[in-house]
């Protein structure tokens, strides 16, 4: 009984499908325009505010040794580390939902025109990055909280989980030109 209720009420329509249904509803051109410019706002307006000084934050390397991350730990100071720690629980969980729905609604749009009857989860593949980042920013918060003491296991996480994010920020970018390569090249096969 409860397994047939459960197949019922998930078999036509998974988590998965939810969200694909989600973003071709709301993928339009005005969407995408809005989401670009929250994060570019982000960045440019947000983030200078948690007031961490000029030091470059961590997760904007491609990767960085323990030893690294504890030097900018030192160099931030106990204020900057408090700040930091702000930021990564507040505007940066926020920040890679955005762009990652940005960069999800710019697939949909193009698979929607190119690949009308092609299956639509691959709008959801950004959605990957998010998770990286935040497991990203769980973890230099964690190695922030342990300061001075040093957690060079977790700090090796860290700084996998942001090569992760850049892997996949990168594997989005190269899925969406692909895409963009395939309509120009449609554009012109048919004019």
């Amino acid at each position: 009984m409860i397994c047939g209720l459960m197949k019922q009420r998930f078999s036509e329509r998974s988590l998965l499908q939810q969200a694909s249904r989600f973003i071709e509803h709301i993928a339009s051109v005005p969407a995408l325009a809005l989401l670009v410019l929250l994060s570019v706002l982000f960045p440019v307006a947000l983030f200078p505010v948690h007031g961490i000084g000029d030091i470059k934050p961590l997760d904007l390397h491609f990767s960085y040794s323990p030893d690294l991350l504890y030097e900018h730990l030192v160099a931030l100071g106990e204020k900057g580390r408090g700040a930091y720690t702000r930021m990564l629980l507040t505007s940066d969980l926020v920040f890679p939902v955005i762009y990652s729905m940005a960069l999800s609604i710019a697939l949909m749009l193009f698979l929607r025109k190119l690949l009308p009857r092609a299956n639509t989860y691959l709008c959801l593949f950004p959605f990957m990055i998010v998770i990286a980042d935040w497991l990203e920013n769980l973890s230099l918060v964690i190695n922030i909280h342990e300061f001075p003491k040093r957690a060079d296991v977790l700090a090796s996480y860290a700084s996998a989980f942001t090569s992760l994010k850049w892997v996949l920020i990168v594997l989005t970018v190269l899925i969406l030109l692909t895409l963009v390569a395939f309509g120009v090249a449609r554009y012109i096969r048919d004019r």
